[in-house]
Order: structure tokens, then sequence, then C-alpha cells
């Protein structure tokens, strides 16, 4: 939010332990009685991958193994294949939010957070504007309050995990922010000041602002992604957003400036 005057080819290539088990082809003078196998072997492993199966990996998408019964088989056998797929885990089972700026573990769990974006801006008198030096804070339980990001929001590195520990069942994790501007810190708004600054969303989430945040002229690019058309939240089933209004009071909700982007912290749960 801006703040200024007056605003606070190879053909041998096949993916490894499916060779073996392709049945080799038969001579020229000879049929092939199941023509069929080396077909629907040859297409599973590609099937699989693009399903998620066959190159495991995220937090946001089912997982899994597959394994044959035998290493390598006779023209014409068939070996069993058997698999099992992992479907994600909803983020409640795991974690619940003291509203509306409070996590709390159901059980013990890895946690990590991600910087999505510093929003705060300032004006010039020339009708440009530039990002606003900006601080995001993390608090465990009654510990002091630890800097997760510190810069303006070209410094930010969604990929980079600024956080990451195991956090203890019915702990409290709380989440603040505040920018510097003309020389002074601004309000630091955080999860247990009495105020709702400071939100934490799941996937399928409104943003809690008077107005549709997804068509609004000053939705900052690094949120775009993570909201849908509608203005609700669009994560991983394990993951948990936080997003801080800090240039506007509460009493300003109505103003197109409150939009909860200025600083925002993407939280992913890993089960142990």
């Amino acid at each position: 939010m801006m703040v200024g005057i007056g605003t606070p080819s190879g053909p041998t290539t096949q993916p490894p332990g499916w060779l073996a088990v392709l049945p080799q082809p038969p001579p020229h003078n000879m049929k092939s009685p199941r023509p069929r196998v080396s077909r629907v072997l040859a297409i599973l492993p590609s099937a699989l991958a693009a399903v998620g199966l066959a190159t495991a990996d995220t937090s946001q998408g089912p997982t899994g193994q597959i394994s044959a019964s035998s290493s390598v088989v006779r023209l014409g056998g068939l070996p069993t294949l058997t698999w099992n797929i992992d479907y994600p885990s909803q983020i409640d089972e795991y974690v619940e939010v003291d509203p509306p700026g409070t996590i709390i573990p159901k059980e013990r769990i890895r946690m990590e957070i991600r910087a999505l974006g510093a929003g705060v801006t300032s004006s010039s008198s020339r009708g440009g504007f530039s990002f606003v030096h900006t601080e995001g804070l993390f608090r465990y339980n009654r510990g002091s309050w630890q800097t997760l990001f510190s810069g303006t929001n070209p410094d930010v590195e969604q990929n980079k995990v600024v956080f990451s520990d195991i956090v203890d069942a019915n702990s409290r994790l709380r989440f603040g922010g505040h920018y510097y501007y003309n020389r002074r810190w601004s309000n630091f708004y955080n999860s247990s000041d009495g105020t709702t600054n400071v939100r934490v969303l799941k996937n399928g989430d409104r943003v809690p602002t008077t107005f549709d945040v997804a068509s609004v002229p000053t939705l900052e690019d690094f949120i775009k992604p993570y909201l849908d058309a509608s203005g609700k939240v669009r994560i991983g089933p394990m993951d948990m957003i936080v997003m801080m209004e800090l240039t506007h009071t509460e009493r300003q909700r109505t103003s197109i400036g409150y939009d909860l982007q200025d600083m925002v912290f993407l939280v992913t749960f890993k089960p142990l």
C-alpha cells in the first residue's frame, strides 16, 4: 500500500526401473502373442508422471510409489503392478487459527516460512512511486520477535525459506510488521495487538477487505499468483498465507488502501 503525506533422444532412454520389465521385440518371423503388454508398460511411466506419481514432489499434489512383481519377464509374460497414492492432507487436520492472525498447531510439526512480498510504497511529486523499507517478524509463544524479512520488495526471494523449525503442539505462532519512512518507524502491527491488521488465511478463504481485492489497480504483482479471479486465496492444502496491512488503521478499512498486502508470508506445514 502507498504511503505519503497524510497517509500513515535417446531412443534407449527409459525411466529407471522400467527398461528391464519391457518385453523384448520378437524376431522378424514371429508374431508377439500379446502385443498390448509392451505398449501398456511403455505408456505407464509417462502417464504416472503426468499425475505426479513417477516424479514425486511436492507438498501440494498427490505422491506415490509403484513397483513390478518381477524385474525381468519372459516374452508374453504379465508382471503384476502394485501402486499406492498418497493424497495431501488438509491444513485443518494439523493447525488452527486463533483469529485474526495467530496459528496454533494441533501436533508437533515442521513449519517453513517464505516471504512473498512487501508492498509499502511512497509516492513522488512526479507521479511515480518507490518501495519503502519494511520488516516482517515472527514470535514463538512468549519469546522475542525474530526478523523474517528486512528490506524493500525487490529484495524478496519468494523461493527462499526464511524460517524452518519444528514447532510444538498448542504453541502460539504470531506475526507482525512495520515500515521505516521519513526517518521513523511506523506503528508495529502484530497478531496480538487487538487489531485485525494481521490476518492468517488458508486456501479458499476470501481476503477480508471491503472491496474485491483481485480487481483493484493497486493489487501487487507478487500476490496475484496466490489469488483467484474472485479474490479468494489459492495456495496448497498444507499452506497458510499471512497478510498484513501496515499503512492504514482499522478505521480506514473502507479505503482502497486497506488491502492487506504490505507484508505477506507463505507458511507451509510438513507433518513429521
